[in-house]
């Protein structure tokens, strides 16, 4: 009787020590792969002993231990309020149909009459498990995959949206027809039903497998090259883009931008880069399709492991990461022989990051470090190299840090040193000098560095973040969080309708939720029904936004007396940590025809010519041409910018200079984008901005050779 109640009670304890460990403990995915895991070997080894007679008593008894381990884990989601239905519905979909695929292949065996069935069961159930995924991990780009054994891994960590798919529903399928096929096997002399059970089970894994493309279960390189139709071939790239979403254009600048980081990268690591080796880019429509065809959505990636040299990122994420990607693709050349990598993946990322630079848009990489509090000592850097120190922080912290310490390796150091570094992990050996040394002179070379309040914020932005690993609910997402990424993909699909439809339910859910009644508002005033913006904003709104956008509402109604008086009440309620930018909002509007002109561009999409534009102050010119770099109408934004230039320049409107010189040299107009290369460099520039200024020069530098 005590051991009996002992066989119920261990599961439930183990359970319980799963509870504070990060992910595992979460009654979610994680716990549900490693629940299959157990639960596949246990009823594989118990049902191919040849004494056992009674295989459905076995099975039941597993999955109630199994059930048994998972309840703590469900109780606590429920008192922490983290329990969701794709984390129910993975625990039922992951360990129960592993269990039945376990005992089958051990009752397989067993029947068989096999030698040693047991040890054929574990090296069956190994090879599914690991040799199986194996095969998928050297073989195919994606970076999902599904297993019979323990079910389903959704992609990477960082995508911390994880939902059960019909992919997921399909495969389990095919899991219970190799569990209905071995059973009727070993009963074929039975009787007629064997053997129907079996030629319907062949049947359907045939077709199951067959399709198994078309249901996402794999997305092998041709596949995705079929649906990301719309090919590009360069010096050293093919890119694959999505035929509807990528213009021509859009597609030979991504190409040329391709091209440009190419050959930064090359030349700055020293790359002998092979001659007629290619690089395949897939560019998708949106992270939401990167999602469904290769398992990864938010997160671009690289598959270093694989022989052929690729990357894959979304179109919303290009101008953020490809430089970062290529990093990727290209470092290989210097890698180790087992998966063209290094073992530690902080110099891995580390590397990307110290040439992309792109943690922030205004503070260096080492501004972000010193003004932090401490500095990570030789012992925390070393474990933030590593492949677990380093995803134990959110990934903003390792990436920055890493970054920061591999660029004053690359700056200080010949860059064939920190090669051999990469490829042997052995960082002492390659630089003749102890890691300690080495962090030692990384931290003295950053307290010289001039920090301000916007570096500090900034540091404290990214030191703040949690990590999944942190989260108390990794994977919980609230109807609210559902909803705005409903949102999202609605917006980049440019689907009105569900837009506008979403929104709505949104902002009758979340009334004073300011992101929210801020996006509500813009929507409203962009699909020009200003009244709902005038009724629903209060006069005496906290929310500066919000005031802007009512005295918007107001001058897209005429009613001019009470837009300006609207104006004036925005004034009184400005925070003193308000944007710097966002003072500028009074001078677009400083009377009746710049204003309307404003309103005309920013929700009607009607500019002035540049003739028109002229006349105007140089903020309405600059904003105006900011509107019109983001509707890409490349035909009058030289004639802006050649407005513009002769106009006063200020520090604030740094980013939109940017997009501006880079728009002049994708275009040609190299005599223009000189002069404002010129022009902007005579600022007094923060140094992340002279770094990003730097990067334009380079791109006319390239731009201009290859004419």
């Amino acid at each position: 009787m005590l051991k009996k109640a002992a066989s119920y009670l261990l599961p439930v304890i183990i359970g319980c020590i799963f509870i504070p460990i990060p992910l595992v403990g979460d009654f979610h995915f994680e716990s549900a792969m490693i629940a299959a895991i157990t639960g596949a070997f246990w009823a594989g080894i118990t049902t191919s002993r040849t004494s056992l007679k009674k295989d459905s008593e076995v099975i039941i008894k597993i999955t109630m231990r199994v059930a048994l381990f998972g309840l703590p884990l469900l109780v606590f989601s429920l008192i922490t309020s983290c329990l969701s239905a794709n984390g129910a519905l993975f625990w039922i979909l992951i360990p129960f149909p592993a269990i039945l695929f376990g005992a089958a292949i051990g009752r397989f065996f067993r029947k068989l009459v096999a030698p040693f069935p047991a040890v054929l069961t574990v090296l069956t159930l190994l090879f599914i498990s690991l040799g199986v995924l194996l095969i998928e991990f050297l073989t195919l780009p994606q970076v999902y995959y599904f297993n019979h054994i323990w079910g389903h891994w959704p992609g990477p960590i960082y995508d911390e949206t994880v939902q059960v798919s019909s992919s997921l529903f399909y495969f389990r399928g095919i899991t219970l027809l190799w569990v209905l096929l071995l059973w009727a096997l070993t009963d074929w002399k039975k009787s007629a039903l064997p053997k129907v059970l079996s030629g319907i089970s062949i049947v359907g894994l045939c077709v199951g497998y067959i399709f198994l493309s078309e249901f996402g279960i794999v997305s092998p390189r041709s596949d995705l090259q079929q649906k990301l139709s719309y090919h590009y071939q360069t010096e050293h790239f093919h890119l694959f883009a999505d035929e509807e979403h990528f213009s021509d254009e859009d597609l030979e600048f991504w190409a040329l931008k391709h091209e440009f980081y190419f050959d930064q990268i090359v030349d700055q690591l020293d790359v002998d880069w092979p001659e007629g080796r290619m690089i395949e880019s897939y560019l998708y429509a949106n992270a939401w399709q990167k999602k469904e065809l290769v398992g990864a959505k938010f997160t671009s990636y690289v598959p270093i492991w694989l022989e052929q040299d690729q990357l894959h990122i979304a179109e919303e994420h290009l101008e953020y990461v490809l430089l970062h990607e290529l990093v990727h693709v290209i470092s290989k050349q210097f890698g180790n022989d087992f998966f063209n990598g290094s073992w530690s993946i902080g110099l891995i990322e580390g590397l990307a990051e110290a040439i992309a630079k792109d943690a922030s848009s205004e503070s260096t990489l080492d501004q972000i470090m010193a003004a932090k509090d401490r500095y990570p000592t030789a012992e925390e850097m070393e474990s933030a190299l590593s492949l677990l120190g380093f995803y134990a922080d959110a990934g903003a912290i390792s990436y920055t840090t890493s970054g920061s310490f591999v660029k004053y390796l690359l700056e200080n150091y010949p860059v064939s040193n920190f090669k051999q570094a990469y490829k042997t992990t052995d960082i002492e050996s390659a630089y003749n000098t102890s890691f300690d040394n080495l962090v030692e002179g990384w931290h003295a070379s950053l307290p010289d560095l001039e920090i301000d309040s916007v570096d500090q914020r900034a540091s404290n932005r990214i030191f703040s973040q949690q990590s999944i690993f942190q989260r108390p609910c990794p994977h919980s997402l609230t109807e609210t969080q559902k909803l705005w990424d409903d949102l999202q993909y609605y917006r980049i699909t440019n689907q009105k309708e569900l837009e506008e439809i979403t929104l709505r339910v949104l902002f009758e859910l979340n009334p004073e939720n300011l992101i929210i009644k801020r996006e509500w508002a813009r929507n409203k005033l962009e699909s020009l029904d200003a009244e709902q913006v005038e009724l629903s904003i209060a006069v005496d709104d906290p929310d500066p936004v919000l005031q802007i956008f009512k005295a918007d509402a107001f001058a897209l109604l005429q009613k001019w007396d009470q837009a300006f008086a609207q104006l004036e009440i925005t004034r009184g309620v400005l925070p003193e940590s308000i944007p710097r930018t966002f003072t500028y909002s009074f001078e677009t509007r400083s009377d009746t025809l710049l204003w309307k002109s404003f309103t005309n561009a920013r929700y009607k999409n009607i500019y002035p010519s540049p003739d028109e534009a002229e006349t105007y102050n140089s903020t309405n010119t600059l904003i105006l041409n900011e509107l019109l770099i983001e509707e890409r109408f490349d035909e009058i934004i030289s004639s802006y910018a050649a407005v513009l230039i002769n106009q006063e320049i200020r520090e604030d409107w740094f980013d939109i200079y940017i997009q501006l010189i880079d728009q002049l040299i994708y275009m040609s107009e190299f005599e223009l984008a000189s002069q404002w290369i010129e022009k902007v460099n005579e600022l007094e520039l923060r140094p992340r901005y002279k770094e990003r200024l730097d990067e334009q020069q380079y791109w006319f530098d390239f731009m201009i050779v290859r004419q």
